[in-house]
């Protein structure tokens, strides 16, 4: 945990940059019968920990390395990095744009939220408790810049709002790494749920 720490500290350091990320990716310039590497640390020489296929789609950059030629990345139940050389960003935009799926979820109570904003809808389930569908607002959603937020009223089943925030997130279970916290809330309830989100389904 205090390796995660140590790398959630660094890459999360509040630069304009930062805001770009998370988003997905699409492996370019990789040969047919090879791969893309995963490694251990930004780093050429580092351990091998998973490879990514050479037409791989989805995959979600969480942060760069300081120097901007690694990002960093999840494969299975862990993190790595793979070269930005051989990443291409598959849309223009940014999470804060609404426009995204988010697949948000959390912990201690187990919960999962994907909110389908590009169709103004968003399932709930946790566990003991089934599911049901929500409905988003339509048109532009509330943002902020500076720390890069945004929030995501709902209604339907029951009433609330989702704030979705740029920083560092684990899910304390796994070595897996996050860009997006979320807080969950629901009217009437003075308890509210918090998580992560990731923009790969």
């Amino acid at each position: 945990m205090l390796r995660v720490a140590m790398i959630l500290a660094t890459f999360w350091a509040g630069t304009v940059a930062a805001q770009d990320f998370p988003a997905l990716h699409r492996v370019i310039d990789v040969a047919g019968n090879d791969v893309l590497n995963i490694r251990a640390e930004p780093d050429a020489g580092a351990p091998i920990v998973a490879r990514l296929d050479p037409d791989a789609e989805g995959v979600e950059v969480v942060a760069l390395s300081d120097n901007s030629r690694w990002g960093l990345v999840n494969s299975q139940e862990r993190h790595g990095w793979s070269s930005m050389r051989y990443l291409e960003r598959e849309t223009s935009g940014n999470w804060r744009d609404g426009e995204q799926t988010l697949s948000c979820f959390g912990t201690e109570p187990f919960w999962r939220m994907p909110i389908f904003l590009p169709t103004h809808r968003a399932e709930f389930h946790a566990a003991g408790e089934g599911g049901f569908e929500l409905v988003t607002e339509t048109g532009a959603l509330p943002t902020t810049r500076f720390p890069p937020t945004l929030a995501i009223p709902f209604s339907g089943t029951r009433d609330g709002m989702a704030v979705v925030r740029g920083d560092q997130c684990s899910d304390g279970m796994s070595d897996r790494l996050y860009g997006l916290e979320v807080q969950v809330y629901w009217r009437g309830d003075t308890t509210g749920l918090s998580g992560c989100c990731s923009l790969a389904e």
